[in-house]
């Protein structure tokens, strides 16, 4: 993945923590399904494929998060998750290293979902705070910047077996940066430069959801654009809600717990229930049933759907305006 699509990613991370951080802190699973997957994903550790990333690995007498496989029999690291919010310990870390250290594992990650720390295992001195090679919040500091600093964590680089911290020089004074730059280059594909990052759109010939209004007889779109920058295909008015259901799923946005989603607040209708029915307890008059997820829409309604998807972006603290329609001509 790009450095700049990385960027994206953590820019809809940020969103997402200071939009939803009451709900995200409340378990370990949403914190994982919101933000640690998908940063995990955009540094190239896909965690749905069993060949890079294997969740509940075995370590010495417990089990790690994930481990992240490299070429070799031994993972290239393990990773613990806390949820949102909570305090990372020096008890934790020791735990993290133990378990690392036990399996033979080179490096171990510790992560809240907004600050993740990285350690070398076997560096000596055996201080803690001198193996901490990655320690950052996502909150705290521009997205590229963020970027930067994730970068040992980027499969490329952590597969050399020696990954290298990434320094903006930009950033630090000069005289700092000849102190503290390091003596070799990171081992990674060609990084193009890093800009201040700006509002993602998908380019020309899209509308944006929020004031998409389609005549009766209107032909539905070919594409939806999502804010992460992820294109899914649309066949019918009814595939539009379908898809904005499964990216929402996928990212933790949209969960059994804050479903129904009603047409409208005072709406006894539902547009997504876990089962197909109105809050009337009227059945469904057209239910669909969403792949991948417990979930049911509703799917009559033609070009009544985009308004309702509208509804249901708003519902998971979405705001449609980032959101966009390919119209076919």
């Amino acid at each position: 993945m790009p450095l700049d699509d990385l960027v994206r990613v953590i820019e809809t991370l940020q969103q997402r923590i200071a939009t939803h951080r009451q709900s995200l802190q409340q378990n370990e699973t949403r914190t994982r399904t919101a933000l640690i997957d998908p940063l995990l994903t955009a540094l190239g550790w896909d965690v749905s494929d069993p060949a890079l990333v294997t969740p509940e690995y075995n370590v010495g007498n417990g089990r790690a998060d994930y481990a992240l496989n490299g070429s070799e029999a031994i993972p290239a690291a393990i990773v613990e998750v806390k949820r949102l919010g909570h305090n990372l310990s020096d008890d934790e870390r020791i735990q993290m290293l133990t378990y690392a250290n036990a399996s033979g594992v080179e490096y171990a990650g510790l992560t809240d979902g907004d600050h993740w720390e990285l350690y070398e295992v076997f560096k000596k001195p055996s201080r803690l705070e001198e193996r901490c090679i990655v320690d950052v919040s996502i909150v705290d500091i521009p997205a590229h910047q963020i970027a930067l600093q994730l970068l040992p964590l980027w499969r490329i680089n952590m597969a050399s077996g020696q990954p290298v911290v990434a320094w903006d020089l930009t950033t630090i004074a000069p005289a700092v940066a000849a102190e503290h730059k390091p003596s070799v280059s990171p081992v990674v594909e060609p990084i193009p430069n890093v800009t201040s990052p700006t509002v993602s759109t998908p380019g020309t010939g899209w509308v944006v959801l929020s004031s998409f209004n389609p005549p009766k007889n209107a032909t539905p779109p070919t594409s939806v654009w999502f804010s992460d920058g992820s294109t899914r295909e649309v066949k019918t008015w009814g595939s539009l809600a379908v898809e904005t259901v499964k990216w929402l799923w996928t990212n933790g946005l949209l969960t059994e717990s804050n479903v129904p989603v009603r047409y409208s607040p005072n709406s006894k209708r539902f547009s997504v229930n876990v089962e197909p029915v109105h809050g009337t307890g009227a059945k469904f008059f057209s239910p669909v049933c969403v792949s991948g997820t417990p979930l049911f829409i509703e799917g009559q309604g033609g070009v009544e759907l985009p308004g309702r998807t509208r509804t249901l972006l708003e519902h998971c603290g979405i705001d449609p305006a980032t959101v966009h329609l390919q119209v076919a001509e």
